[in-house]
């Protein structure tokens, strides 16, 4: 098995450390597999466990999970291999269909869509400031954004049900608010989707979709709002493709993966008819790079088997 089957620790360090309301991120470490399909096609699929989200496992975990997986070893149902082989085992890599060409946005949100549609919405990052000061920062930033552009609020779970009830008086009037972004840690998930159910501010799930396992999990149990989603975490990538052709609040997001799982997140994320949260630029000093990630307009797939299999066995 083992010229059909490789695997991979990848340590990618961010241009600058990435600041949320949870954390300070300096340094992603990846896993990524890679099987030969046919003669001329592999498929890769990766695991990155991400700081401040449910259910992530441990680096060492993942490695001894590998080497079994490499060897031809059994593996468990409820291995943390899973997100990782079902991306290999997708129709991206073997069927992906006709190319399709979308416009990557180079500001803190990545904006992808089918066509060339320019730039349309921008992430704000929230929870880090004292909630009014923010709050004002938020409105002055919003001011001088164009008419047409949406803003999307993250909060990484950082409020207390008095702060999203202030941040929802204060932008309930504001159209260009396109949702706020798990406000709340997911162990107030019950109240969480009540308040979606009357918010006059849509709202966003992303950590809770990782906790419940599947975005359809949450939408039979009455989430009204919109989905984030991060395939590269969840244990079936085809399901989620699935899900976002059939939902039209799916956005599809990074967790900064390597340019092997980028490539699978892009071909992902042409599913959905929302801009997707995809960035690259905080890789973008790395020499393992591929330039096809960083341009303007990006033609999906963007990376082929040739540069691919070029950069594994390089980097």
């Amino acid at each position: 098995m083992k010229d059909l089957r490789e695997y991979k620790l990848i340590n990618q360090k961010f241009s600058h450390p990435l600041i949320s309301s949870s954390m300070i991120w300096e340094q992603r470490n990846s896993i990524v597999l890679r099987e030969k399909l046919s003669e001329k096609c592999f498929g890769y699929g990766e695991i990155a466990p991400t700081p401040s989200f449910p259910n992530q496992p441990l680096i060492e975990v993942v490695l001894k999970e590998a080497e079994k997986w490499k060897n031809g070893e059994p593996i468990d149902f409820n291995s943390p291999l899973r997100p990782a082989l079902s991306c290999i085992k997708s129709e991206l890599w073997t069927d992906f269909g006709e190319t399709s060409s979308l416009s990557n946005s180079s500001g803190s949100l990545s904006n992808f869509k089918r066509g060339t549609l320019a730039s349309n919405s921008v992430k704000i990052k929230i929870g880090i400031l004292p909630v009014l000061d923010e709050i004002k920062k938020v409105k002055q930033r919003i001011r001088i954004l164009p008419d047409e552009c949406m803003v999307r609020l993250d909060a990484n779970g950082s409020f207390t049900l008095g702060d999203l009830n202030r941040w929802i008086e204060a932008f309930e009037t504001e159209p260009r608010i396109q949702y706020i972004e798990q406000p709340l840690q997911d162990h107030f998930r019950e109240k969480l989707f009540e308040i979606s159910k009357v918010s006059p501010v849509p709202l966003a799930i992303d950590e809770t979709v990782i906790a419940l396992g599947s975005p359809q999990l949450a939408k039979d149990n009455g989430w009204l709002g919109f989905y984030i989603l991060k395939p590269t975490l969840l244990n079936d990538w085809s399901d989620t493709i699935n899900f976002a052709k059939n939902n039209s609040q799916a956005v599809f997001s990074t967790v900064f993966e390597t340019p092997f799982g980028y490539e699978a997140l892009i071909r992902a994320a042409i599913s959905s008819t929302l801009d997707a949260g995809i960035s690259r630029k905080h890789f973008a000093h790395l020499s393992t790079e591929l330039s096809c990630h960083h341009q303007k307009k990006i033609n999906v797939p963007a990376a082929d088997q040739i540069q691919l299999h070029e950069l594994w066995n390089r980097i």
